[in-house]
Parts: C-alpha cells; sequence; structure tokens
C-alpha cells in the first residue's frame, strides 16, 4: 500500500508539475544518509521522506457495510456483501527540494506547493473492493507535521540541520475486511411441500 502511495507522489512530481523540469530526480532515501541524490551531486532533486504511518482515528466507523450489484432489466439492485466499514491509514512526508543554491530550491518548493494543492483527492490505485464503494486517497500539503511535532524535532532525528520543506499528508482507505458475500437470495414467497400435520394431543375432528 505504501509503495503504492510513493509512486503516486513520484508521478504527480515528475509528470504533473508542469512547472517542473520533466523527469526530475526523485528520491525517498532520509536526509544526511551518505550518497543521498540532491545533497552530495548538487543538481535539482525533489526528497520525499515518509516519517510517520499510522490509523486515521477521526474516520473510524462502527457499524455494517452493505453492497449491492447493479441489477438488470426487469430486476432491481439486490445485496451482494456485507462487510465491516473500511479503515484509513495516515502517511505523512515531508517534501524538499535540492538544488544547487537556496534560490533554485524555494522555486522547486514553490511549484510542488501548488502541485500538490491544486487537487485533494490523490489518484492512488485501489483494490476493486474499495473502488466500488467510490472511495479515493486525499491528499493536504501545508498541515503542521502529525501530533504537533515541531519540524526541528523532525530533522535532528535524522541528523540534518533544518531547511524548508512541505509536509504532505496522504490519507488512504484499506482492505481491512473480507467481504461475506452472498451467494442464494429469496426470490420468492416460501412454498410448503409437506401437508402440515396435526400438533400431538390436537383434538379429532368432530363429525
Amino acid at each position: 500500500m505504501i509503495e503504492l502511495v510513493d509512486q503516486a507522489l513520484k508521478s504527480r512530481v515528475q509528470q504533473e508539475v508542469i512547472w517542473l523540469p520533466p523527469g526530475i530526480p526523485v528520491t525517498f532515501q532520509p536526509p544526511g544518509r551518505d550518497g543521498a541524490l540532491g545533497e552530495t551531486v548538487g543538481a535539482e532533486t525533489v526528497g520525499i521522506y515518509l516519517y510517520d504511518v499510522r490509523e486515521d482515528l477521526d474516520r473510524r466507523q462502527t457499524g455494517t457495510v452493505y453492497q449491492y450489484d447493479r441489477g438488470t432489466p426487469g430486476r432491481p439492485p439486490r445485496k451482494s456483501a456485507e462487510f465491516d466499514p473500511p479503515r484509513y491509514a495516515r502517511l505523512s512526508y515531508l517534501v524538499v527540494a535540492w538544488a544547487p543554491d537556496a534560490l533554485s530550491a524555494h522555486r522547486i518548493l514553490g511549484a510542488l506547493f501548488v502541485g500538490f494543492a491544486r487537487s485533494r483527492v490523490f489518484p492512488v490505485p485501489l483494490p476493486p473492493e474499495l473502488q466500488e464503494m467510490e472511495l479515493s486517497a486525499l491528499l493536504d500539503v501545508g498541515h503542521p507535521p502529525a501530533e504537533d511535532r515541531a519540524l526541528t524535532e523532525l530533522w535532528s532525528a535524522v541528523g540534518h540541520t533544518l531547511v524548508p520543506a512541505l509536509n504532505v499528508t496522504v490519507t488512504i482507505p484499506l482492505l481491512s475486511f473480507q467481504p461475506d458475500s452472498y451467494t442464494h437470495w429469496v426470490t420468492g414467497p416460501p412454498v410448503v411441500r409437506e401437508a402440515l400435520k396435526p400438533a400431538p394431543g390436537a383434538d379429532e375432528d368432530t363429525r
């Protein structure tokens, strides 16, 4: 699941942010590591670093979700499955622009901010069960880090000096349930195939 979000973020940067050079290098390696792309060669590079993964408890629901088929001519939709509501994961990333000088880095970072903010619906391929529920991933940019964690703490944790960065959060539904599918449906009134017998001790018919 996480790798699908990573690929979607990379695609957004390299193909959909029109203010950046097409195919600009993207690295997911944490900053401060030896040989980190962009930090050592001085080229323009976008760094996307996953620093937090947790369940989005605000979206947790209880109850039962019922799924219906599309029906056919002459037959209305009928219940096809039931399951618990899906749960959601929240992935938090630091997005950094590496460049030979600060002005170039700021230009890249500004382009990324606009490119990420243009649409909150984020195209991440989901399992068919979630697509049928018309669910999608959501992307938010510029919000404070999770649990009000200071950016300085994040950079200190990876042993790097503070640099400008965007906080990007992707919320994605999880296939955390196994649908209980229906294979038989009631299509008519019940039919009694045997004659009913009187209960023991019942009075005999009077003549």
